[in-house]
């Protein structure tokens, strides 16, 4: 196997930054340098990595604790990042819905977070989030059902049905 070429770099950037991004946000408060890292390291790899995404994605998460750890600041670095516009949106009534899915996904227990992000907007199968949260399949797939659990709950609009016969 040889090193990772420079237009599959570009092409797996185009498709996992994003995600990374978000993914990094759990514990770092500056999350684009933390995917900037996880890049050069694939980059300055001898030989690429057999899954590519899951690789950046182990990278991102061990660089953001680590980074994490050395901040006391943590809780005034997350209450800043959750005033940051969302990654995620192009227009501008997609950025209500994109500020209130960021904030739920912040309301969120970490290790559902980590795993609901990961599946979703990562894309990582079931197999790889339990080697990268070091957790079993079973574990994650629990952990995700759970995180999606309590964000269905958080986004039902409350409804009561009129059971009173209309009499017009």
């Amino acid at each position: 196997m040889k090193a990772i070429g420079a237009s599959r770099l570009g092409r797996l950037f185009d498709e996992h930054a994003a995600a990374l991004v978000l993914f990094a946000r759990q514990w770092s408060s500056d999350p684009d340098d933390v995917v900037q890292e996880a890049f050069l390291r694939l980059a300055r790899q001898p030989n690429a990595p057999e899954n590519p995404a899951a690789w950046l994605f182990e990278v991102v998460r061990n660089v953001s604790i680590s980074d994490a750890r050395g901040n006391r600041r943590r809780r005034d670095r997350e209450a800043r990042a959750a005033d940051r516009a969302p990654w995620f949106t192009t227009r501008v009534d997609d950025a209500l819905d994109a500020r209130e899915a960021a904030r739920l996904l912040d309301e969120l227990n970490p290790a559902h977070r980590e795993v609901v992000v990961a599946r979703i907007w990562g894309g990582l199968t079931f197999d790889e989030i339990a080697r990268l949260a070091g957790c079993s399949v079973s574990a994650a797939h629990r952990r995700y059902e759970a995180g999606l659990s309590r964000l269905h709950e958080r986004l039902e609009p409350t409804w009561t049905p009129n059971l009173t016969p209309n009499r017009s």
